[in-house]
């Protein structure tokens, strides 16, 4: 007998992810205000609230936890959802 398909089903909750776009944003808005980007970086942070971590995810991060969610190794994982956002959510 055949046995049926098993859908696994996570997600991945990324918080504030300096991907290309997001730097592109900063840039924006730092040139359109004249300031720095490091300035607006961090009120960009600050914005979004307290990240312990001190620094927003790096888009390799987020892909290393989605490939090895997507892996053999992950198999038995299901229902579940990754938060991964420096700390911000607190997740006692």
């Amino acid at each position: 007998m055949k046995r049926p398909s098993i859908i696994r089903g996570v997600t991945v909750s990324p918080g504030f992810t300096e991907t290309d776009a997001a730097t592109r944003m900063i840039q924006k808005m730092a040139d359109h205000d004249k300031g720095d980007y490091t300035a607006f970086r961090q009120k960009l942070m600050d914005m979004i609230g307290s990240i312990p971590l001190s620094r927003p995810n790096r888009p390799d991060e987020v892909a290393e936890l989605v490939a090895f969610l997507a892996s053999k190794r992950a198999s038995a994982i299901t229902g579940r959802e990754f938060v991964i956002d420096g700390g911000t959510i607190p997740t006692i």
